[in-house]
C-alpha cells in the first residue's frame, strides 16, 4: 500500500569490480593484562562516586533491616494481644 521512498546515497559509489581477498597475517597473541576488577578501576578514577555508592547500599540494608525488625515486633504484639482476647473470651463463656 505505502511504499517508502528512501534518499539517493550520497556516501557510497557503487563499483563495477571486486577486490581481491586480501591475505590476513596471523600474528601472536597479545600479552595478558593482570586480571583487576573494573570496580577497583572505577574506584580508583572516581572515589566520589564509590563513597556514595558504599552510602546507598548501607541505607538500603539498614532500611530493610528496619523494616524486618518492625514486622517482628508489630506480630510478636498483635500476637500477645490475641492470646489475651482468646483467652477473656474463654473465661466470658465459662461463666
Amino acid at each position: 500500500m505505502f511504499k517508502p521512498k528512501y534518499p539517493a546515497p550520497d556516501t557510497y559509489v557503487p563499483t563495477a569490480h571486486t577486490p581481491a581477498p586480501v591475505a590476513v597475517e596471523k600474528s601472536a597473541p597479545p600479552a595478558p593484562t593482570p586480571a583487576r576488577s573494573g570496580v577497583v578501576d572505577a574506584a580508583r578514577s572516581n572515589p566520589a562516586a564509590a563513597v556514595t555508592g558504599v552510602v546507598v547500599v548501607g541505607v538500603v540494608l539498614t532500611s530493610s533491616l528496619l523494616a524486618v525488625a518492625i514486622t517482628g515486633l508489630a506480630l510478636s504484639i498483635s500476637g500477645v494481644v490475641l492470646l489475651l482476647l482468646v483467652r477473656l473470651l474463654r473465661q466470658e463463656l465459662n461463666r
